[in-house]
């Protein structure tokens, strides 16, 4: 496996051209403080979106999702993950490829075949549940036009948390971290805060989906290594939502332990919670963690070389 070379657009070490040791090392800002810097814009940003949505469209304490909401949701937080991001690549002089968001790969190739790998993945963890009896289709649970526009709906919605969740873990945060401990350290921290916060900020919750959420995570990271960007974790991101909540009805804590509004299919979820996952949905399953070693497996035969983050030896 190939280690990583250089930085894309390197910076100097100050902007004064003098050295400062607190603030600058041989190779421009110091990996915490671009790292405070970032999180410092985005929270920021997402604090005042947030406010000035709730001001003009108010809502109940946990409301229930709708696609409508989820998009608006989102939308808010993306723009902040992308605002910190162009912030950051200003104050570094670095491209947005450097932080595995090259612009001109977006919805390509890799995204395709990560959308494929994420409806197998889904799929294959429902085929599974269906097997052991866990899981049944009774027909549709809309039809026609109203069917076109939940899946257009529930399309866009998964699609954008894919990108804002992909854009704030696993671009140039993980970048920076990397750069400061490591990529495999900042991997597992970022992947360990990924899985906490799915467990933490939900009702219902157990150890299993917190578990399978931060694998799960893990997993996007070393897709990133590997192929260089986060086109193919957005694509299976994108695709796992969208079939186990927009097609297959899965329950989700978030939404109450509910199936979302607009579902596909009129399914039914029966069995132990060990089996269908309960409240928590298909991602709470215990079939979801071979399919998870499979993912594994088949990146690392599929791409062999490392080939994110492109970071300079020290002097």
């Amino acid at each position: 496996m190939s280690t990583s070379t250089e930085i894309s657009g390197g910076t100097p070490a100050s902007p004064s051209g003098r050295y400062r040791p607190i603030f600058y090392g041989p190779h421009g800002l110091r990996a915490g403080w671009s790292l405070a810097l970032y999180f410092l814009v985005a929270g920021l940003l997402t604090a005042a979106f947030g406010w000035v949505f709730l001001k003009i469209h108010p809502l109940p304490k946990n409301p229930p999702w709708t696609a409508e909401l989820i998009i608006a949701f989102e939308v808010v937080s993306l723009v902040a993950a992308l605002a910190a991001t162009l912030v950051l690549a200003k104050v570094e002089r670095r491209s947005l490829a450097t932080y595995g968001i090259p612009l001109d790969r977006a919805f390509g190739r890799r995204f395709w075949e990560g959308t494929l790998w994420g409806f197998l993945s889904i799929g294959a963890v429902i085929a599974a549940i269906a097997a052991c009896g866990g899981y049944r289709v009774h027909g549709f649970n809309v039809h026609g036009a109203e069917a076109v526009k939940y899946v257009l709906l529930w399309g866009l919605a998964t699609i954008l948390v894919a990108l804002y969740e992909e854009a704030f873990f696993r671009a140039a945060p993980l970048f920076t971290l990397s750069r400061g401990i490591g990529f495999w350290p900042a991997a597992l921290l970022f992947s360990t805060y990924f899985g906490a916060i799915h467990y933490y900020q939900k009702p219902m919750e157990t150890w299993v989906d917190g578990l399978s959420t931060g694998l799960i995570g893990l997993w996007f990271c070393f897709a990133v290594r590997r192929t260089g960007d986060i086109w193919l974790p957005i694509g299976w991101h994108f695709a796992y939502n969208f079939g186990s909540l927009g097609i297959f009805g899965g329950p989700n804590t978030g939404n109450q332990g509910n199936p979302v509004e607009g579902h596909l299919l009129d399914s039914s979820f029966h069995g132990s919670q060990w089996l269908t996952g309960g409240p928590m949905g298909p991602e709470a399953s215990l079939f979801i963690f071979p399919v998870i070693a499979a993912l594994f497996l088949a990146l690392h035969l599929r791409y062999r070389e490392a080939k994110f983050p492109r970071l300079a030896e020290e002097a």
